[in-house]
């Protein structure tokens, strides 16, 4: 979660949204009404998503020459920076559309007024109300939200995030499993918006240990859906907009809050929709013999975590990915090569600021080994200035 929350948020009673959310009743379920889809979405094919704003530009720097190394662009539809419009003119120069044909992926920056008019940019709610209303526009079923400081230290492969369910065409994304216990208070707001308790939708033993953890995530685009149709049937089409941005606010108390993701994994379950679109990882190791996937790995939360050990570790950690990514460009032309020899790996690293850790730090132990190693590379010769040039205007 990236934006800084303030002593006092000023209401956003002013939100609303801009594509009409069209909702239907489902004959099975009619308390959780179901998205209109009109058009067929990419079932096995993946869309990043960034949210970020001009106070996390100086971040964005470590993010972007991350998945520049990782990101492998095979069944990548869309990489989409999701910025609030006012500071769309600050990233613009930074991806001239003469530059396009030489990033590995498309990649688009896209005004988040597109889905909600609101007056609060920095807003912690909106972000988190972003993450959901995104699925409105995103091309492909599964889409991974990440957040500026969201960093990748391992080869991404969109065959490793979303495995075809052996009983049916349709395709599942893993998630990072959590213990309810570690943020409690979240599912309780949580529950008190969506109006159900977890444990009502899945048996005691589930709600209580495993659920699904926070960004980096991948979310599915019609959970995501059911979610904002059950809040619009609870408060009304432009209700439900307030009442999400407006939750908590007397006293504002930041952990007393609503999330994405709690919201989400309530209405997945609830609606049983959750082990449709979504595996565990660790389900699929018995039969693959592959290494553990996480989503998120070691992690910078605040200053008692950056330690010289744990600095020394994320160090290694990311020169271990690239190496092991540099193998896969000289052996398989980018594609996955399997490390059988460890039993799990994660992705990516989540280096957080607002903790009383300098994000300037950041930048000078980690953003040089991701530009020695594209430095290296034929194919980004036209994009490493352009990275370099971004570094000049927002690390300071």
């Amino acid at each position: 979660m990236n934006f800084r929350p303030t002593p006092h948020t000023p209401l956003l009673a002013t939100t609303h949204h801009v594509q009409p959310l069209k909702c239907i009743a489902d004959r099975n379920q009619p308390e959780w009404p179901r998205p209109v889809q009109t058009d067929n979405k990419s079932n096995n094919n993946l869309t990043v998503v960034i949210v970020t704003a001009r106070p996390e530009f100086k971040r964005l720097l470590v993010t972007m020459a991350a998945l520049l190394s990782h990101l492998d662009s095979r069944r990548i539809t869309e990489v989409m920076l999701l910025v609030p419009p006012k500071d769309i003119h600050l990233l613009q120069p930074h991806f001239p559309v003469e530059y396009k044909k030489y990033w590995p992926w498309t990649i688009s920056i896209v005004p988040d007024d597109i889905l909600l008019k609101h007056i609060k940019t920095d807003s912690y709610r909106l972000q988190m109300m972003f993450k959901l209303m995104v699925a409105q526009i995103v091309k492909t079923e599964f889409y991974l939200i990440l957040d500026s400081d969201c960093v990748a230290v391992w080869p991404i492969h969109v065959e490793q995030l979303l495995h075809q369910n052996k009983t049916s065409s349709l395709y599942q994304s893993i998630y990072q499993a959590e213990s309810r216990s570690l943020h409690e208070e979240w599912w309780f707001e949580s529950e008190r918006l969506i109006q159900v308790k977890l444990e009502s939708c899945v048996p005691n033993d589930k709600s209580k240990t495993s659920v699904m953890g926070v960004t980096p995530s991948i979310l599915s685009r019609t959970i995501s859906l059911r979610t904002l149709c059950r809040l619009q049937k609870l408060y009304g089409d432009e209700m439900f907009l307030t009442k999400m941005a407006n939750w908590a606010l007397s006293p504002p108390i930041p952990e007393h809050m609503w999330t994405e993701y709690t919201l989400y994994y309530i209405t997945g379950r609830c609606t049983q929709l959750f082990d449709t679109y979504h595996i565990d990882d660790s389900a699929l190791l018995s039969s693959n013999s592959m290494p553990k996937v996480n989503l998120n790995g070691l992690s910078i939360w605040s200053d008692k975590d950056w330690t010289k050990e744990n600095q020394n570790k994320l160090i290694d950690s990311i020169n271990n990915g690239l190496r092991w990514r540099q193998k896969e460009i000289d052996e398989a032309n980018g594609q996955a090569i399997i490390d059988k020899s460890i039993n799990e790996h994660s992705l990516f690293t989540v280096l957080q600021g607002r903790h009383g850790v300098d994000t300037k730090l950041y930048h000078q132990y980690f953003y040089p080994l991701y530009m020695k190693y594209l430095q290296q590379q034929k194919q980004m010769d036209k994009l490493v200035p352009l990275i370099e040039y971004m570094a000049q205007q927002f690390r300071n």
